[in-house]
């Protein structure tokens, strides 16, 4: 089974950074990119871009500011598992040295 590595996401120095551009995004996990599902994946199997979701969450005042994904051994690296780390781009919530994601 891959496992997103490395799985520490929480570091202090990166907890208060700058959001991460559609190019940044890119490099990390292309798979955030993929236009269309894996062929050996079934004919019920419905492909929903992530691309899209994530466009739809910045709209919705959401950023980006980490993103990692599994290393594909046999597959192509767009399609991979890859997970997005998102924060409000206006955090109205006081919590002193923590951020909200």
């Amino acid at each position: 089974m891959n496992a997103i590595s490395p799985l520490s996401f929480s570091t202090h120095a990166s907890a208060f950074e700058r959001g991460l551009s559609f190019d940044a995004l890119r490099e990390r996990a292309p798979a955030v990119f993929a236009a269309s599902a894996h062929e050996r994946m079934s004919d019920k199997y419905t492909f929903i871009p992530t691309e899209r979701v994530l466009s739809g969450l910045v709209a919705a005042g959401f950023v980006p500011v980490d993103a990692r994904q599994t290393q594909a051994r046999t597959t192509s690296p767009l399609h991979a598992r890859h997970v997005v780390r998102l924060r409000r781009r206006f955090e109205t919530v006081d919590l002193k040295d923590s951020v909200p994601e």
